[in-house]
């Protein structure tokens, strides 16, 4: 006797076979040779057939069908995705990164704490201040959106862990997940649903109190708060980062969660009169860097901008895509940029879940083995601070 779980997976698979059967007929229904009046294709050489095999291919992509097919089944009958991607509830999707160490072995967060406190020991060393700003995970945030997932014991402590080990440094800290937890509380959605990363409202709540733990940290300082505006602009749909592990299209487009709605944001520079300026403090360096991932990268999110308005003062985003936030910062510290021009404050974005990611980057990896090798030999004198 069938189960009752297996007797739908039975019928749901017969459906789709039936259907998929129906398309590719369908897809044969309007085929006419392209041969012409004189020159009819030849069925003995195998023109035809491979005539009649490109069309089919054109209308109903061969290749496509046995992934669309598997993914449709994993996704309505087992709520599953491809590797990488965890299926929630009501459409929302979670990066598996945010539930599972990305190593065999914990010490991966152990070596990764270590090479973030490297990093903010080498810039104190330089005499240049550090604010870090850890990145709650969506998970987190929407964890009973997870239904039956749990991250590993690892995971659930780890944003706590980081900055408890951190906090103590002198490094400014803000823990902003009580901020994004309220504003999530008061209607605003914080994250994406389809997406690995926040809403623009969200990063600009988290820039909001960011900006109010730097300005408290450096008070002595200018913060022109009426500097920057930030507007408003198109509404659509935004299909997120994490569709890709679900492999519906072309098929079964509307098997799967439903995009995103996005409200895109830009910031810009006003002069004294309220009016945008984009060259007004051009021949200004800016002497605030910010160092991240795709959180401040992206323009979708503006979180660069939001940052800036709330601070009241410029920044040279040196942020990158994809490659996480250890292989950035190295880069911008291996650069003339901050060989010939320290900042006066460096701003490192980082999203928590890379704590538990190993570091794949030679020339990252290799940077932290020179620091090492150049500490036993004597540390680099330091720099006025911004303080």
């Amino acid at each position: 006797m069938l189960t009752t779980s297996r007797k739908i997976t039975a019928c749901v698979f017969i459906a789709i076979v039936l259907g998929l059967g129906v398309l590719s007929l369908r897809s044969l229904g309007d085929y006419s040779p392209k041969g012409s009046q004189d020159q009819r294709l030849d069925p003995v050489n195998g023109e035809l057939a491979r005539d009649v095999e490109s069309h089919y291919d054109d209308g109903f992509p061969v290749r496509e069908l046995g992934t669309n097919l598997w993914a449709a089944i994993n996704y309505t009958v087992f709520e599953e995705g491809r590797p990488g991607v965890a299926v929630g509830e009501q459409g929302w999707l979670f990066t598996d990164e945010e539930l599972f160490l990305g190593a065999e072995s914990p010490a991966v967060i152990d070596r990764n704490l270590k090479r973030a406190q490297a990093v903010v020991d080498h810039l104190q060393t330089e005499g240049i201040p550090v604010t870090l700003l850890v990145v709650p995970a969506k998970a987190r945030l929407y964890s009973e959106k997870l239904g039956d997932l749990q991250p590993v014991p690892e995971m659930r402590d780890l944003y706590q862990r980081f900055l408890k080990q951190m906090q103590p440094a002198p490094v400014v800290a803000p823990d902003l997940l009580p901020t994004l937890a309220d504003a999530r509380a008061q209607g605003t959605q914080v994250f994406l649903r389809t997406d690995t990363h926040w809403t623009p409202a969200g990063a600009d709540v988290f820039a909001r109190f960011a900006a109010t733990a730097i300005q408290t940290e450096f008070a002595g300082q200018s913060w022109d708060v009426t500097r920057f505006k930030t507007s408003l602009g198109e509404t659509h749909k935004h299909e997120g980062d994490l569709l890709t592990y679900l492999p519906l299209e072309p098929l079964f487009p509307d098997m799967g969660p439903a995009p995103d709605t996005l409200t895109e944001r830009s910031t810009e520079q006003v002069n004294e009169a309220g009016t945008t300026a984009e060259s007004l403090f051009a021949e200004n360096s800016a002497d605030v860097v910010l160092v991240g991932t795709s959180y401040s990268a992206n323009p979708l999110w503006d979180f660069p901008g939001a940052l800036k308005r709330h601070l009241g003062r410029d920044l040279i985003n040196v942020s990158d895509e994809g490659q996480g936030p250890f292989q950035p910062m190295t880069e911008y510290l291996r650069s003339d940029e901050f060989r010939n021009h320290p900042p006066e404050l460096v701003i490192w974005e980082f999203p928590e879940r890379y704590l538990a990611q190993p570091v794949q980057s030679e020339a990252t990896l290799a940077w932290f083995e020179r620091r090492e090798n150049l500490l036993a030999q004597g540390s680099s004198p330091g720099r006025p601070s911004m303080q």
